[in-house]
C-alpha cells in the first residue's frame, strides 16, 4: 500500500512538473514587427551582402539578433538592433539563404530569410549561348561597355541598358542590371521627351550619341528582321522569333520551351526576358518569361508605346501604359 500511495505521489508530481513547463511555454509571447534585412536578391560571385539587424517592435528592448547562412559556418556572435551582419557570396551560381534570428527572454524566437543568387555578369558566367560580340561601345558617364548590332538603317544596343543614375535593378538588385540592365520608368527613360521618326528620338538616359527608340525605328527594325512592313501599330506576327534568345541564366532558360515559338536570334539582337517593375519599381515580375521595351513615342499626355515578348508567344506585340508607373527595359539606337 505505502509503494502505490509513494508511486502515485510520485506520478501526481511529475505531472504537476509538466503542467507547469506546459503552462511556461503558454506565457510566451510573440514577437513583431519587420526583420528585413536589406540583402540583395542578385550578387555577383565574390563580393559581400552587407545586411542589418533589428526591425523587432515588441519587445521594445532586450532581444538580440544572430545570423546563419546556407554555405558558411554559422555566426552565432549576438548583435543589437541596427549592428551589421555580412554574407560573403560563394563563387558557386546557385541561390543561397541567410537566416536572421531575433531571441528575447519570454519571447517565442522570430527570424527572417533572404535568398541571394550568385551572378557571374559576363558572357560563359550567368549567361551561356548568345553570340560572340561583333561590336561594342563604351559609355563615357560609367565606363561600361555595350554590344551593338547594325540592324536594318540603324545601330543597336544588342543587350539593354543599364546606367545606374535612375530605374532599378530586378528586385531592387543593382548587380542583376550587370546582366539583364535596369528598368526604367518611360519619364525615367525618355527624361519626359516624346518624339518621332527615325533615328529621331530623344537622347533620355542613353550615352552621348544614343537615343531611345521611337515607333519609326521599331518598325524598321521589323522590316530588317522580316523581309516585310509592319506598322508599329500590329502584332507583328513571328518577328519575336528573330529576336529572342536561346541563352540560359545561371543554367535555366530565358525564354522555356514552347511549341509555339522558334528562337532564331538571327541578326544577334539578344533579346533575354528581364521582366519589368510595377508602382515605382517596388514590385516585379515576369522574369524568365516575359520582356519589354519601351517606344520614345507617346500615345497620349498620360500614355506611352511599348512592345513585349512572351516565352509562348512568336509575335511581337506592342501596347500602352502610363508613364510613370511600370519599370521596362531600353534599347539605345543610333542612325548610321
Amino acid at each position: 500500500m505505502r509503494k502505490s500511495l509513494r508511486y502515485l505521489a510520485l506520478t501526481v508530481l511529475a505531472a504537476a512538473i509538466m503542467a507547469s513547463c506546459h503552462k511556461k511555454d503558454e506565457e510566451k509571447d510573440y514577437m513583431s514587427g519587420n526583420m528585413e534585412p536589406g540583402i540583395p536578391a542578385y550578387k555577383v560571385c565574390g563580393t559581400t551582402c552587407i545586411g542589418h539587424t533589428g526591425g523587432i517592435t515588441t519587445p521594445s528592448s532586450g532581444v538580440k539578433y544572430y545570423w546563419t547562412d546556407s554555405y558558411h559556418t554559422s555566426d552565432t556572435t549576438w548583435r543589437n538592433a541596427g549592428e551589421a551582419f555580412y554574407f560573403i557570396v560563394p563563387d558557386s551560381l546557385a541561390k543561397y539563404s541567410v537566416t536572421e534570428t531575433a531571441v528575447a527572454d519570454g519571447y517565442y524566437n522570430d527570424l527572417y530569410v533572404s535568398y541571394v543568387t550568385a551572378i557571374m555578369p559576363w558572357l560563359g558566367g550567368s549567361v551561356v549561348g548568345l553570340p560572340e560580340p561583333k561590336d561594342s561601345i563604351q559609355d563615357a558617364r560609367d565606363d561600361q561597355f555595350y554590344h551593338i548590332v547594325d540592324v536594318g538603317n540603324l545601330l543597336w544596343f544588342a543587350e539593354n541598358l543599364n546606367y545606374y543614375s535612375s530605374g532599378s535593378g530586378y528586385e531592387g538588385a543593382d548587380d542583376i542590371g550587370l546582366v539583364l540592365g535596369r528598368l526604367y520608368t518611360w519619364k525615367e527613360a525618355t527624361l519626359g521627351e516624346s518624339k518621332s521618326g527615325l533615328g529621331e528620338g530623344p537622347q533620355g538616359i542613353c550615352p552621348d550619341g544614343w537615343t531611345v527608340p521611337t515607333n519609326e525605328d521599331w518598325e524598321d527594325l521589323a522590316k530588317a528582321l522580316s523581309g516585310e512592313e509592319h506598322p508599329f501599330l500590329s502584332r507583328w506576327p513571328g518577328v519575336g522569333n528573330y529576336v529572342m534568345s536561346a541563352a540560359t541564366f545561371n543554367s535555366d532558360r530565358f525564354w522555356p520551351y514552347s511549341v509555339n515559338t522558334d528562337l532564331k536570334n538571327s541578326v544577334g539582337w539578344n533579346a533575354l526576358s528581364a521582366g519589368m517593375s510595377q508602382h515605382q519599381h517596388h514590385n516585379f515580375s515576369g522574369l524568365l518569361s516575359y520582356a519589354y521595351f519601351w517606344s520614345a513615342t507617346e500615345r497620349d499626355s498620360d500614355n506611352a508605346y511599348y512592345r513585349y515578348l512572351y516565352f509562348d508567344l512568336s509575335d511581337f506585340p506592342f501596347n500602352y501604359t502610363e508613364k510613370d508607373a511600370p519599370g521596362f527595359s531600353v534599347r539605345c539606337v543610333k542612325k548610321k
